[in-house]
């Protein structure tokens, strides 16, 4: 790895990690130069400045493998993808601690409600067959991203105590519904 290289990781490490974990507007250039050990300068040279940067850490962000799986598979997937084991002192740098700390973000925060509208809610509802593609799409998000959130920052404990396999099988059972919906 060259040099330009290594320090362009170092930074989008940097700026993923603190971004990911704090938004963008509580950031600024210098708390991420400091924590990748460079010069303020090279956020310029490299991305064209801090909102270049921020956007480069979303376009390392990896697709969603539920989107990648058919029918019951896709439930499946998507249950698995939020039904992992839970610690809820872990503060590490994720898509889903980046949506939560960038979505209210007043510089970024229609950047992140078009990701997600683009990324997930439209992709999902292609996938999906019958009538309200749209709205089940956005549903099983709602109810995906709200149990998660409910786990990760309200921390209720009949979410965050049980056995993931539970946890899976309360997920399946909101991801179920939300896909059913009948107007």
């Amino acid at each position: 790895m060259t040099k330009t290289a290594s320090t362009r990781e170092r930074l989008l490490a940097a700026a993923r990690d603190l971004f990911w974990t704090r938004g963008y507007s509580n950031v600024s250039v210098r708390d991420i130069t400091n924590a990748a050990g460079v010069d303020a300068a090279l956020v310029s040279r490299y991305f064209g400045g801090k909102q270049g940067l921020f956007e480069a850490t979303l376009a390392g962000i990896p697709r969603w493998e539920a989107l990648d799986a058919e029918g019951e598979a896709l439930l499946a997937a998507a249950v698995a993808s939020f039904a992992h084991p839970f610690d809820p002192d872990c503060v590490q740098a994720n898509p889903f601690t980046m949506l939560l700390s960038n979505i209210i973000d007043p510089e970024m925060g229609d950047k992140i409600r078009t990701l997600v509208q683009e990324g997930l809610a439209a992709p999902l509802a292609r996938k999906l067959d019958g009538p309200y593609v749209e709205e089940r799409a956005a549903m099983l998000l709602a109810a995906l991203f709200g149990m998660a959130l409910m786990r990760k920052n309200f921390q209720i404990a009949a979410l965050t105590d049980p056995p993931p396999q539970e946890v899976s099988a309360q997920i399946r059972h909101l991801a179920q519904a939300a896909l059913h919906f009948k107007a």
